[in-house]
């Protein structure tokens, strides 16, 4: 008998289905047994990179684009998590700004399926049968955190968790973003050339900053231009990344912490390189990432948030 899966996946729509193509869907993943009895500490929204290519995503050869580790650790420490999966560039109505529209489609979500599942199960139930049949799945959305929504994003996922902060759905609430690695200036990230074709921002904006178009197109777009935060971030890169040049990461997390000094953390890791920021295991996140994320949320979100993580790496 094949095992049940742990996590399910689902529409970007309540009332839709998952493409062919499998382009955008949530990966809603089981609440572990142990969670808090008086509720999860939050929901984790766990956003890929992979320079906006289409070979890059939820079930690839490189481990979910990297960031496959992420989901476990934080159902450890008491969170909820759940993955999206969202157009790429070369998807149809992917790159700028369908790709953006999804991550807000995805957050918005969160807060549908939880109203959803505490008030009108056996709708969904109608609308999901699939996934609501197991009743983990029911267990998952019905403790989804909307009101403690913390975005997670490495690489190109770094830059759209940031812009998901400043473009919040008014039916959740950005509790902190988590960026990794983030490519958080698009201009710049296009004057460096960031990828290894060196076009990754211009084929995702679909157009260059060359002119006034482009640079408006851009402005909506580049969490630089959308500063300051008004969430709790992180930002975290190692100083030897060969992908996001750590120029870029370290000029825009000087930028946002100066626009708002009690809101931002900057973690700069010695001798590490992109993908270490992401790796659950690394001493990176252990030693470096997570106590700084736990020290901003003990500010934010209580001592018990905080200690939660403080747990999942000793």
């Amino acid at each position: 008998m094949a095992e049940t899966p742990a996590f399910w996946d689902l529409p970007l729509a309540l009332s839709g289905s998952i493409a062919e193509d499998r382009s955008s869907f949530l990966r809603v993943h089981a609440v572990p047994e142990n969670a808090p009895s008086n509720g999860l500490h939050g929901t984790v929204l766990i956003i890929h990179g992979g320079y906006w290519k289409n070979k890059y995503g939820l079930d690839d050869e490189y481990g979910n684009a990297g960031v496959i580790s992420l989901a476990p650790f934080f159902l450890r420490c008491g969170f909820g998590a759940i993955e999206v999966e969202y157009r790429r560039r070369d998807h149809e109505g992917g790159g700028w700004p369908g790709t953006n529209d999804d991550i807000l489609t995805a957050m918005r979500l969160v807060g549908e399926l939880h109203a959803a599942a505490g008030a009108s199960a056996a709708a969904l139930q109608d609308a999901l049968p699939a996934a609501t049949a197991d009743p983990r799945c029911m267990a998952a959305l019905q403790k989804l955190r909307p009101d403690r929504l913390i975005l997670a994003g490495h690489s190109a996922g770094g830059c759209m968790a940031l812009w998901g902060g400043h473009r919040c759905p008014p039916n959740v609430k950005v509790a902190a973003v988590l960026a990794l690695a983030p490519v958080a200036d698009l201009v710049l990230g296009h004057e460096l050339r960031v990828s290894d074709e060196g076009d990754a921002v211009e084929l995702y904006m679909k157009c260059k900053p060359d002119d006034e178009e482009g640079r408006e197109r851009y402005a909506q777009a580049s969490p630089a231009v959308l500063l300051p935060v008004t969430f709790p971030t992180v930002v975290a890169y190692g100083d030897a990344d060969s992908h996001v040049p750590p120029e870029l990461v370290s000029s825009y997390a000087k930028s946002a912490s100066t626009g708002a000094p009690d809101l931002v953390r900057e973690v700069c890791v010695p001798g590490i390189d992109h993908f270490d920021v992401v790796n659950a295991g690394s001493d990176a996140w252990k030693g470096h990432i997570v106590p700084a994320l736990a020290a901003l949320l003990e500010t934010h979100l209580g001592a018990e948030v905080a200690s939660a993580l403080r747990q999942g790496v000793a």
